[in-house]
């Protein structure tokens, strides 16, 4: 099975990654299934045990005002743009998909947001930790996935397993700062809620998880929906609910390798 050599050379990469960009004063952190792999140690065991496919890239948020140079290091290191990512670039696209050919490593870079089924802001949040984006972020990349894989299940299922959902100003994740953008945005509220749903259900398929794991990652997504559901919504969040899912409520990916 290649799941382990190919997951730690993924990781050494990334943290090499990360250490080069400390070094030069730059910002970048590690988010999708690296960042859950590296932020649940005691539950990372897992992914594989339930089947997790092996991770095919390197997922980093940046901030724009350093884009050149994050570009200048991971050419540095024999990565080379996409040449079809070269010409969205002069559309505004704000993200770098690089390879490299020596290790097979694949780099997705997005900066300031990530722009998929539903857009996440990460402005003035990757100091919230030194390795990965924030939790509560991390959460919320899986959680706005319109087409939820079982990769998606699995990923989110370790997280909740390691994390608490608290309140703002705890450990864990951050129900608070979730369920304030839920109530001003139906769209992102529906498909959350939708696989908050799934995930406590989805405990069931994986005979491996002990039944107080299975019962502790039901709790904290049932615990995140009720937080959502309770926080008062708005008025544009309202006027979109009576339209419900008779006009599209998310943007369609094109071709996202997760």
């Amino acid at each position: 099975h290649s799941f382990p050599t190919r997951r730690s050379s993924d990781l050494a990469e990334a943290d090499e990654l990360l250490g080069i960009a400390a070094q030069r004063s730059l910002t970048i952190r590690l988010a999708g299934s690296l960042a859950i792999r590296a932020r649940c140690p005691v539950r990372a065991p897992l992914l594989r045990e339930m089947g997790r496919r092996p991770y095919r890239d390197i997922d980093l948020m940046a901030y724009t005002k350093q884009k050149r140079d994050i570009a200048a290091m991971l050419e540095e290191r024999g990565y080379v743009l996409d040449p079809d990512i070269r010409m969205a670039q002069e559309f505004g696209i704000k993200r770098f998909v690089y390879e490299n050919h020596q290790n097979g490593l694949k780099v997705d870079v997005f900066f300031d947001e990530l722009v998929m089924a539903h857009t996440i802001q990460f402005s003035g949040r990757l100091g919230l930790h030194d390795q990965t984006v924030d939790l509560t972020d991390l959460l919320l990349t899986k959680l706005q996935i319109h087409e939820f894989t079982e990769n998606d299940l699995i990923d989110s299922i370790v997280l909740l397993a390691e994390h608490d959902v608290g309140r703002a100003g705890t450990d864990g994740i951050n129900g608070d700062y979730v369920a304030d953008i839920m109530r001003k945005d139906w769209g992102f509220c529906y498909t959350t809620q939708a696989n908050l749903r799934q995930i406590a259900e989805g405990v069931q398929r994986y005979p491996v998880l002990p039944d107080e794991v299975a019962e502790l990652v039901r709790t904290r997504a049932s615990a995140l929906n009720d937080m959502i559901d309770r926080a008062p919504k708005t008025q544009r969040w309202k006027m979109r609910a009576r339209v419900g899912e008779r006009v599209r409520w998310y943007e369609q990916v094109e071709d996202v390798n997760r």
